[in-house]
C-alpha cells in the first residue's frame, strides 16, 4: 500500500528540507503553499512536482484541500518543523500493512531550541502527539483558523511506540512569537461569536494547574513554568486582542 506525505508550509525556507529529506520513504509528497513568498516552493521541487500554492484564510479547509490532493491510500500528515527519524519509517512502514485498522497516532516531542520538552503542553501552544497517519478518507478537519479540531472515521490502531520530532521553537523568543500569533488567531474567531465568553481567574488558574501539575510541566523546570504560564493565559489574551 502507497503512502502519501502531505505537508502545508508558509514561508518555511529555513527548515523545510531536513523535513523533505524524512520522507525518502514514500511515495509521493504533496506540498500545500499557503501565501508563501521565500523560497520554500524552490527548495520543494527538488523533492516533489505536487506542490499547490494558494490562499486560505480557514486553516480547516486548507488541510482538506491538501488531503484530497493525495493519491495514496494511506496519508502521512506533517508540518514543515517536524522530521521523522528512522524508527519511525520503519514503524510506518509496518502499520500500513495492517489491514484491521484506519487511523493511528503518532506522538510529538517538542523541541525549544536544542532541548526536549515532553511534558506540560496543551493544543494552543503545541499538542503532545496527533492523529496524522490515516487512510485517505477516514479524517476531516473542521473550520478554524488555528488549531481546528478534525473528526476521524473507522478504527483507530495502537498507539505508535516512535515519535515525531518537532522543532517547534528556535528559543524563547520564539516560543512566545508562536503564542502571540496564535492568540492573535484565535481573537480572529472571537470576533466572530456573537456572545463572547467571559474568562474568569479561575479559568486561568486552573489552565495552569492543569498545564504544571496534571500534564507533569513542572519536570520541565523553568521553560515548564513558562508553558504553564502561556496556556493557562491564552483565552485571556486571544478575548482581549478580539475587543481592539
Amino acid at each position: 500500500m502507497n503512502i502519501s506525505a502531505l505537508i502545508i508550509a508558509r514561508n518555511e525556507e529555513r527548515i523545510i528540507e531536513d523535513t523533505l529529506k524524512s520522507l525518502s520513504f514514500v511515495n509521493e509528497i504533496v506540498v500545500i503553499l499557503d501565501r508563501s513568498v521565500d523560497d520554500t516552493q524552490k527548495i520543494c521541487k527538488k523533492y516533489t512536482t505536487k506542490i499547490f500554492c494558494g490562499s486560505w484564510v480557514c486553516e480547516g479547509q486548507r488541510r482538506n484541500y491538501g488531503i484530497r490532493k493525495c493519491s495514496s491510500e494511506w496519508v502521512l500528515e506533517i508540518d514543515a518543523d517536524e522530521i521523522i527519524s528512522r524508527s519511525l519509517k520503519r514503524e510506518i512502514l509496518i502499520k500500513k500493512n495492517n489491514n484491521n485498522f484506519d487511523y493511528f497516532y503518532i506522538k510529538l516531542l517538542n523541541f525549544v531550541g536544542s532541548r526536549p520538552v515532553k511534558f506540560g503542553w496543551m493544543a494552543c501552544m503545541a499538542p503532545d502527539g496527533k492523529f496524522c497517519f490515516f487512510k485517505k478518507k477516514s479524517k476531516k478537519w473542521h473550520k478554524g483558523l488555528v488549531h481546528p479540531g478534525y473528526s476521524m472515521n473507522g478504527k483507530k490502531g495502537p498507539e505508535f511506540e516512535n515519535y515525531i520530532v518537532h522543532r517547534m521553537s528556535n528559543n524563547i523568543s520564539d516560543l512566545v512569537s508562536r503564542f502571540n500569533r496564535n492568540t492573535s488567531l484565535y481573537s480572529l474567531e472571537l470576533r466572530n461569536q456573537k456572545h463572547l465568553k467571559k474568562i474568569s481567574l479561575r479559568k486561568v488558574i486552573s489552565r495552569f494547574i492543569k498545564s504544571f501539575f496534571s500534564r507533569k510541566g513542572y519536570k520541565g523546570g523553568k521553560i515548564g513554568f513558562l508553558i504553564a504560564i502561556l496556556n493557562s493565559i491564552y483565552p485571556l489574551v486571544a478575548l482581549i486582542k478580539s475587543k481592539e
